[in-house]
């Protein structure tokens, strides 16, 4: 299918840049759509070049690749990562609304309370982590213009950054959109900078000959790409948010292109510069914002602090604007603006137990492999009902609550909820990572990870067999 005549986000009152988004997650209606798959692309590269995707590709180093292995597991982790993210961003066109919501059709109404719940949790860790990573930066910042490194000055740094996240994320959908788009091609340079002035501290003949004497298993390998994998797979779960404004005819095969397209570039470039840090620095990344002047001259740091602050500025704001949606979809009594400012106070207290915890990157390591076991089972379920209903949905009983097409059986559609916690079971019993060792994975299958594909599988096959004959693939009604 051909994509439809579209209009800008200036022909749109209820979705300007720089004006308060009208919307929630009440289905866009028609008139409202507006944009092109085209923005989706910019929209992902602006989110995703970004510090906290550096230190993702510095894994690879840390967990004791080569140079070699490493871009491999970044390629490969990323090719099947961010086809996800396409083909989760195919259902905002159809249903009008927040990705999210659009479990309620594959879990009925009630049903879907569990995967919301999980996914608005790691939507508010995943601001909470960004908003440390911004912080600390900030601190630092103010520390090379003389301000003493006290806890006051910290909090001050915290309350900026979250004050700039928040105020873009209550503008909303087409800010949003905008933000991302000019602030990707500042990024993207500043980066490149800091490759060009790292390489120098690498020594690759060491390196080779370190990698060549101890070559990683296929185990370890594995890990990694499973960890690469959760990253791009981490936005599932917000995709349709961003694409829910586009007309309904646009055709699904572009969206996927340009939303999928566009992270992975963005995830490469910043992933493989992650590997290089990791490689000046011998392998020893042990804390991402205070090994910085070891790399860089003094005149750089301040303006990659900057980039960092700015970068996770931008990939935070789509954070928060989803948490949002999903706190709205919990049913919780409040509006999108309300539910922003609770966030806001849940990151405070991420952040104080960050004080108390210590290690930001154990912490995220740890974070990535939540990500890994709950986020695989859960879009393989939503993204078959997609194309076993053939994309056709009712916008009406999307958003009922005791009746309609997706009440199902006292509001629980059985063969989504049970394939989805299978799919968890299977998930944890083949995973190998910072979160769980397995015994099966540790004592019978030589330590590797398998949990996404174990839980994709799991949780797809279930489904696909318990839901097939019960689907409705009937039209989509008003």
């Amino acid at each position: 299918m051909n994509d439809a005549p579209h209009l800008t986000s200036a022909e749109v009152d209820a979705d300007k840049p720089w004006s308060i988004e009208r919307h929630a997650i009440d289905p866009i209606p028609t008139a409202d759509r507006h944009g092109s798959p085209g923005e989706l692309f910019r929209l992902w590269v602006g989110a995703n070049v970004n510090y906290v995707v550096l230190i993702t590709g510095s894994l690879a180093i840390v967990q004791g690749l080569s140079l070699q292995e490493s871009i491999s597991a970044i390629v490969i982790g990323n090719l099947l990562g961010c086809a996800m993210v396409g083909f989760s961003s195919i259902m905002g066109p159809k249903t009008g609304t927040a990705g999210i919501v659009t479990t309620r059709t594959s879990f009925g109404q009630l049903g879907a309370i569990l995967p919301i719940f999980i996914s608005t949790l790691a939507a508010v860790g995943w601001f909470s982590i960004n908003s440390v990573i911004a912080t600390e930066s900030l601190a630092n910042l103010f520390g090379l213009m003389g301000l003493p490194q006290t806890s006051v000055v910290s909090g001050a740094a915290l309350l900026v950054v979250l004050a700039a996240e928040i105020l873009i994320a209550i503008y909303g959908h087409a800010t949003i959109i905008a933000a991302e788009k000019y602030g990707a091609i500042v990024l993207v340079l500043l980066f490149l900078v800091f490759a060009v002035l790292v390489i120098p501290h690498i020594d690759f003949a060491a390196a080779g000959a370190a990698s060549a004497t101890h070559p990683a298993k296929f185990a370890t390998w594995l890990l990694v790409t499973g960890l690469i994998f959760s990253y791009p797979l981490s936005w599932t779960n917000f995709a349709s948010d961003y694409s829910r404004y586009l007309p309904e005819p646009t055709s699904w095969r572009s969206i996927a292109m340009a939303a999928g397209g566009g992270q992975f570039v963005s995830l490469v470039f910043c992933e493989v510069i992650g590997v290089l840090f990791a490689m000046a620095l011998g392998g020893a990344l042990t804390d991402p914002v205070a090994d910085l002047p070891k790399v860089l001259p003094g005149w750089y740091l301040a303006p990659f602090l900057l980039a960092i602050i700015v970068g996770s500025i931008a990939a935070n704001v789509p954070n928060g604007y989803t948490a949002s949606l999903g706190l709205l979809a919990l049913r919780l009594p409040m509006g999108r603006i309300a539910s922003m400012f609770l966030i806001a106070a849940l990151t405070l207290a991420f952040r104080i137990f960050t004080l108390f915890y210590g290690h930001a990157i154990d912490l995220y390591e740890q974070w990535l492999g939540y990500i890994l076991i709950w986020t695989g089972p859960w879009i393989a379920i939503v993204v078959l009902d997609y194309f076993m209903r053939s994309g056709r949905y009712s916008h009406p009983d999307l958003m009922k609550w005791g009746s309609g097409r997706y009440w199902y059986s006292g509001g629980v559609l059985w063969a989504g909820v049970v394939a989805f916690v299978l799919g968890l079971a299977a998930s944890v019993l083949f995973s190998n990572s910072d979160l769980f060792h397995s015994p099966l994975m540790t004592g019978l299958l030589g330590g590797t990870d398998l949990s996404f594909e174990a839980g994709m599988l799991v949780a797809g096959v279930i489904y696909y067999l318990t839901s097939r004959r019960s689907i409705d693939t009937g039209p989509a009604g008003p």
